[in-house]
């Protein structure tokens, strides 16, 4: 690990990118093992790890590596998507419920920023860590076969 002269944020993204870079190569494993499609949805103050069912998107809670999970206090991701994500489709669904009302999917639908496919592709994204408190800024970049480059770059 690099050390920035008590910075402890620094330090606190720097482990936060190897963190992220360390559990997309891990989905990028399983989902190739598994042969299952995996994507990630990043929130404003984290992200998850989701697996396609039948009826969509699913999270992971029960899984130890690969569940929700919150970003330290102090610090901010920022993602920036490479390209389109690919197509995959989810099942076409009745948009009427049990009782003949429409339904509402904006709140149960979800819709994942990252793909990571079975055949080990995935798509290439960057994730920047910051903080307020911090002048250094860390871009880890992923590319469609999940490698990772990580660069620190310092604010002024």
């Amino acid at each position: 690990m690099l050390s920035f002269g008590g910075d402890e944020l620094a330090e606190t993204m720097e482990r936060e990118a190897h963190r992220l870079a360390t559990l997309v190569s891990l989905a990028n494993d399983e989902a190739v093992l598994r042969g299952e499609e995996l994507a990630i949805r990043f929130t404003e103050d984290g992200y998850e790890f989701l697996v396609l069912g039948v009826t969509g998107w699913l999270g992971r809670e029960d899984d130890g590596l690969l569940k929700p999970y919150t970003l330290p206090a102090g610090l901010s991701m920022r993602i920036e998507v490479d390209g389109d994500p690919p197509g995959l489709q989810l099942p076409e669904e009745d948009s009427e419920g049990e009782d003949g009302e429409e339904k509402d999917d904006r709140d149960t639908i979800i819709i994942p920023q990252v793909y990571i496919l079975s055949s080990g592709e995935m798509t290439p994204f960057s994730a920047i860590f910051e903080a307020d408190q911090s002048r250094f800024r860390y871009h880890l970049t992923l590319s469609l076969f999940g490698e990772p480059e990580l660069e620190v770059e310092e604010t002024l």
